[in-house]
């Protein structure tokens, strides 16, 4: 703790200077070509909080701007918009700036700015009513990226997103597992799991692991913020990420998209959507479909994801928003290796009657009033139903499957509630705008884990034998959240930015449930119930300072506290191949960042920057033998960790450095890196002081090469991540291969794509050198043991898109 007061003393007088600048005004009257005034005309400074509108004879004023090069924005209804640069050094005044009206039907016109991005960008200061100030962030824009979406491909989805730790746990991309900083990818559960800006995860209090993830067609942009988000999205170490939905588009009534996908093992996925505005009502659904098979023996997966959306625009400053979104899967899972077993053929399966299945059901309403550019309100709800099935034999893979036994069977359900309230002020402070954001959560979740014998049939058979007196466990998982939140934003003459915030939690987690104590095949036949209330309550703090040097540069640093509390929903999960402590603590810490990112003249883009994590109390796995010699792993509170490292992006377009006509197109190079140093610093086993962190590979690098040129665009991408540890003991090799390193692997891909008017070919080749390795060493389900990732895959895929000016159509933005 001493190490984060430290810091935080740091970072609250950094870049304590005061910078004198003189400010200016523009000031202007506008006019459409009869020389009529154009009144509640929309006039903005872009990329700055400037905006304001015309009177009633069409005049404008901007204050308080300092010295600077900006692009001047004029909207308003019936008029063409207007843009042009203006060079502030002294007030400026505009005599009758004309603008031309909008007298016709016109045809569409897609102005796009294909630059030089391909995928990536940050978010803004201030991105509807979230603070992102001084924060660590990256924006994945889905539009632009050249990626096999329709698998999820998360190393394709996330290259540009330096230190990302990725699991490969299935073919088909049904679920995301990543992290960072050296925490467990396991389901995410390490990141604020959201969709639209709210919970997407089982439960967020006591099972925050993310069993569904939408369709990558279905996306717009992904949001994530590193540590720092512990303030405004909940105290997890890892952040939050926020995948943003597709919406209607807002000039067509009627607008129908579709991909169809094939690929190698029999991949086939169907993406259909339509969507549009009338008046003051918008609308839009997808349905998404997928099957296939593993590259090994005994996996396949069908998979049904659905989504709605209902909007309406109350009025100018109030709208509403109702959604609903629905996922099922079922899988087949052909089980772990050994590492003999993967090294003797990795394709190999000895499980016949695994399966998984999951039901998402998540109902959720938003309500959004902006009563002027100072003050904006934000209010959403939902409703989360939904479940998971684990069906399968759970001895580790150097036992045999005796086929004639019952399947153990884990069933769970969700059932939760949350609101979030958020209202932000923009004001001047002095002479310069600061914001201010204030916030409220309020969260009920219950979750119900029963374990006990299935079936011993080879199908997916989800009913218990005795579902009256199970052999495992029933329990049920109460908890309740209360947050209040809030942040603001000093802004020290548009240079330098300050941003305290604070955040109170209140938590209270419960279980109530009976288990028999099994372990290694030995029944306890005894019923022995269990009752636990837990309450808590506790502040975190955070600073960020941001100071910018040039126009599309800042030097940026950020200390957030953090915190994990226990969970108890997997401490009765009965495994032969994992005991969890029964005295497990809450997790506290501390994220630091200290960065520097920008543009230079629209070609090059970086964000590179150090980082410090502190985890105290890190819950992790020890390697344990049992009197019998049967190993496993053993989680409790293993000790305090610190990572430390850097997170590199550097992109260049090259063609654009060069001065080359922009008939040529672009040519994008592009390197994501992480490196991290991190290490156990404090525990009782000895054994683990000065050892790595789990799951924290030293280097994470990807690469590649892009070429965009007119409707035609590919690229080659290539990964290496070297070895990394499973287990705190940093055992290398294990006879049941649960626990194990994760030696080093590379991947390369290629992908391309072409659009034609309104049709777009897509195709790419995964893994082209066809390398064999793995990156997950699985406690239980998909395993237990090593899950073999993917050989050398290949898909095609063809996209149409019509909509009521199907005639003059071409593709826009995909």
């Amino acid at each position: 703790m001493r190490n984060f007061y430290l810091l935080f003393a740091f970072f609250s007088f950094f870049f304590a200077r005061q910078i004198v600048a003189q400010t200016f005004s523009i000031s202007g009257n506008i006019v459409d070509e009869k020389g009529n005034a154009v009144q509640h005309a929309k006039v903005k400074l872009e990329y700055t909080p400037h905006e304001t509108q015309t009177d009633s004879l069409g005049n404008f004023n901007l204050k308080n701007i300092v010295k600077g090069r900006y692009e001047l924005e004029i909207k308003a209804l019936g008029i063409e918009k207007k843009e042009f640069w203006i060079k502030l050094n002294r007030d400026t005044i505009f005599t009758n700036i004309k603008v031309k009206s909008q007298e016709h039907e016109l045809h569409e016109v897609i102005v796009e700015d294909r630059g030089s991005t391909f995928g990536i960008s940050r978010l803004k200061s201030i991105e509807g009513v979230a603070i992102n100030e001084g924060k660590k962030n990256e924006l994945v824009l889905m539009k632009d990226l050249i990626a096999n979406k329709a698998v999820n491909v998360s190393r394709q989805i996330f290259a540009k997103v330096p230190g990302i730790n990725i699991w490969e746990s299935d073919a088909a991309g049904l679920q995301l597992g990543i992290a960072a900083r050296g925490l467990d990818p396991n389901r995410t559960s390490n990141f604020n799991m959201r969709q639209n800006g709210y919970d997407m995860s089982a439960d967020a209090l006591g099972y925050p692991d993310a069993y569904y993830v939408p369709p990558a067609e279905g996306v717009d942009r992904i949001e994530i913020i590193r540590g720092a988000a512990s303030l405004q999205y909940g105290p997890q170490f890892g952040g939050m990420l926020n995948y943003v939905l597709q919406s209607a588009p807002t000039d067509q009534k009627f607008e129908w998209t579709s991909f169809t996908t094939a690929g190698r093992f029999k991949l086939v996925n169907t993406f259909n959507s339509i969507g549009g505005t009338v008046k003051c009502f918008n609308y839009y659904g997808y349905y998404n479909y997928k099957q296939g098979e593993s590259w090994r023996p005994n996996g396949n997966f069908n998979a049904h994801n659905a989504f709605v959306s209902l909007g309406y625009q109350c009025s100018e400053k109030l709208s509403l928003r109702l959604e609903y979104t629905l996922s099922k899967y079922d899988s087949k899972q052909p089980g772990g290796l050994t590492d003999e077993q993967f090294e003797n053929n990795a394709r190999q399966s000895l499980r016949t009657r695994n399966w998984f299945s999951t039901d998402w059901n998540i109902l959720a309403l938003s309500l959004n009033y902006k009563h002027n550019i100072h003050h904006q309100f934000n209010f959403r709800a939902w409703g989360f139903l939904g479940g998971r099935n684990a069906l399968g034999f759970l001895g580790t893979t150097n036992r045999q499957d005796d086929i004639t036994q019952p399947r153990d069977l884990i069933k769970d359900k969700y059932k939760n509630f949350g609101s979030e309230a958020r209202y932000l002020w923009k004001y001047y402070l002095g002479k310069y705008l600061s914001s201010w954001l204030i916030g409220a959560r309020f969260y009920i979740g219950n979750t119900q884990k029963q374990q006990g014998l299935g079936s011993s049939n080879s199908d997916a058979d989800y009913r218990f034998l005795h579902p009256d007196s199970l052999e495992g466990s029933d329990f049920h998982f109460p908890g309740m959240n209360v947050a209040l939140f809030t942040e603001h934003v000093f802004n020290i003459k548009n240079k330098i930015k300050i941003t305290p915030g604070i955040r109170f939690e209140h938590i209270r987690t419960q279980s109530d449930g009976y288990y028999r104590q099994s372990f290694f095949n030995q029944i306890d036949t005894a019923i022995k119930p269990e009752k636990r209330d837990m309450q808590r309550s506790f502040v975190l703090l955070g600073l960020g300072v941001s100071y910018n040097v040039w126009r599309n540069s800042e030097l940026y640093a950020n200390i957030s506290q953090n915190y994990r509390g226990i969970t108890f929903t997997d401490m009765r999960v009965i495994r032969t191949s994992q005991l969890v402590d029964p005295n497990l603590k809450d997790e506290k810490g501390f994220n630091a960042d200290l960065g520097y990112r920008g543009d230079f003249k629209s070609w090059l883009h970086w964000d590179v920057s150090a980082f410090w994590l502190q985890y105290n109390n890190r819950i992790g796995q020890i390697q344990q033998v049992d009197s019998a010699y049967n190993i496993y792993r053993f989680t409790t509170n293993v000790g305090s960790s610190q990572s430390t490292g850097a997170e590199i992006f550097v992109e260049a377009d090259v063609l654009k450095a060069a001065v080359v006509h922009h008939d040529a197109g672009h040519l994008n190079l592009y390197i994501s890196y992480g490196f991290i140093h991190s290490a156990y610093v404090k525990s009782q086993y000895k054994n683990v002081i000065g050892n790595s962190l789990e799951f924290a590979p030293k280097h994470t690098v990807r690469f590649g090469v892009q070429y965009r040129f007119r409707d035609f665009a590919t690229g080659i991408q290539g990964q290496y991540v070297s070895e990394q540890f499973t287990d705190a003991t940093n055992a290398r090799f294990t006879a049941t291969g649960v626990n194990g390193i994760i030696p080093a692997y590379y991947t390369f891909d290629w992908n391309a794509k072409y659009t034609f008017r309104c049709v777009q070919l897509i195709a790419g080749i995964n893994n082209f050198t066809n390398h064999i390795y793995f990156t997950r060493r699985a406690v239980s389900y998909p395993g237990p043991g090593i899950i073999p990732s993917e050989p050398l895959t290949f898909f095609v895929t063809v996209g149409i898109k019509l909509n009521e000016n199907a005639k003059k159509l071409k593709w826009r933005t995909f």
